[in-house]
C-alpha cells in the first residue's frame, strides 16, 4: 500500500508512517513553508521600521554586569497595509542580537553579553506603515543587580546604534503626596511642592519648566490650572510653591481639597496629586 503524498512512502509497510498521523503531518519539513525572513514570522508588515539600541554595564571595578533587560510596550499595536490590518499584541519584545539566530527570540529576555546591550526595537512612530497608535513608549526594566526601570521613545530617525540613556523619558512625581497642610481660610500662606524628575535614574533639575497648581475636592480631577512658581534651587530636592489666601494667587473657602501639580517638560505635560490642603 502507498501513498500519494511527496514526502515518505509507507509501501509493504503495515501501518502508515508516523508523518501522516493526525497532529505530526504539520512536523513533516515537507510540508511546512517557510517565511521569507523573520519578521513575517512576527506579523509585522514590510516597511517597517527598527532601530539598534546599545549600552554598557559595568560595574565600579570594570567587571562586565551579567542579567537581562526587558522592554515592554506601551499599548497593543496594529498595522494597515492594503487593507489588511495585523493586530499585536503587548508582551515583552526586542531581538537579542548578542544571540545565536534566534536562540532567545520571543522569549522577551534581552541577556547582556560581557556587559553590553545591543537589541533591535521596533521604533515607537512608524508613519510609513499606518501604525496605531501613531506613538507609544516601551517601559525598560534593568534585571540586572541594582536594576532600574524607565520609559523610553524610539524614534524612527535614530541613527544605529543609539545609546539607551539618551531616549529615556523623564518620569515626573511628587514626594508629599501624602501630606497634609493647613491653612485657616484668613491667612495667605505658600503652598510647597517637592517635584521630583527621573531621567535614566537620574534626578533632573525642572526649575526652567512650566509649573501651575490646582486644588479640587470629592476626588474631582482638575479643569483649570494657577500659574505657580519654583524656590530657586540648583541641586535636589526642587521645590515648587503658589500663594493660597486672600491676597495669593488662589482663594479657597474652608474645605478639604486635593492639591495638583502639572509640569510642562514638552513632549509631556504631566499632571498628578502631590497632598491635601485643609482650610479652616
Amino acid at each position: 500500500m502507498s501513498y500519494p503524498y511527496p514526502a515518505q512512502q509507507t509501501t509493504g509497510e503495515p501501518l502508515a508512517n508516523p508523518w501522516y498521523t493526525p497532529g505530526w503531518t504539520a512536523q513533516d519539513p515537507d510540508y511546512v513553508v517557510l517565511p521569507e525572513n523573520e519578521f513575517n514570522i512576527q506579523g509585522f508588515p514590510a516597511g517597517a521600521t527598527y532601530v539598534t539600541v546599545t549600552a554598557n554595564y559595568f560595574d565600579n571595578d570594570g567587571n562586565p554586569l551579567s542579567g537581562y533587560l526587558s522592554f515592554w510596550p506601551s499599548s497593543p499595536l496594529q498595522f494597515t497595509v492594503n487593507g489588511v490590518t495585523t493586530q499585536i499584541y503587548q508582551r515583552r519584545v526586542g531581538q537579542n542580537l548578542w544571540d545565536e539566530p534566534g536562540a532567545y527570540w520571543g522569549s522577551g529576555k534581552i541577556y547582556l553579553r560581557n556587559g553590553n546591550l545591543l537589541v533591535n526595537l521596533l521604533a515607537t512612530d512608524n508613519a510609513a506603515v499606518n501604525m496605531n497608535p501613531v506613538t507609544f513608549t516601551y517601559h525598560v526594566k534593568e534585571h540586572i543587580y541594582k536594576g532600574q526601570e524607565y520609559d523610553i521613545t524610539v524614534p524612527s530617525t535614530s541613527t544605529s546604534p543609539v545609546d539607551i540613556h539618551t531616549l529615556t523619558i523623564p518620569s515626573v512625581s511628587c514626594d508629599d503626596s501624602s501630606s497634609v497642610l493647613r491653612i485657616a481660610a484668613i491667612s495667605t500662606q505658600y503652598v510647597p511642592v517637592v517635584v521630583n524628575i527621573q531621567s535614566g535614574g537620574q534626578t533632573v533639575n525642572p526649575t526652567s519648566d512650566t509649573v501651575q497648581f490646582a486644588f479640587t475636592q470629592n476626588g474631582v480631577e482638575p479643569s483649570t490650572w494657577t500659574a505657580g512658581a519654583w524656590i530657586t534651587s540648583s541641586t535636589p530636592p526642587y521645590y515648587a510653591q503658589i500663594l493660597v489666601g486672600p491676597s495669593g494667587a488662589v482663594t479657597l473657602t474652608a474645605g478639604v481639597y486635593t492639591i495638583w501639580v502639572q509640569v510642562d517638560i514638552s513632549p509631556q505635560v504631566a499632571a498628578f496629586p502631590a497632598g491635601t490642603l485643609v482650610i479652616y
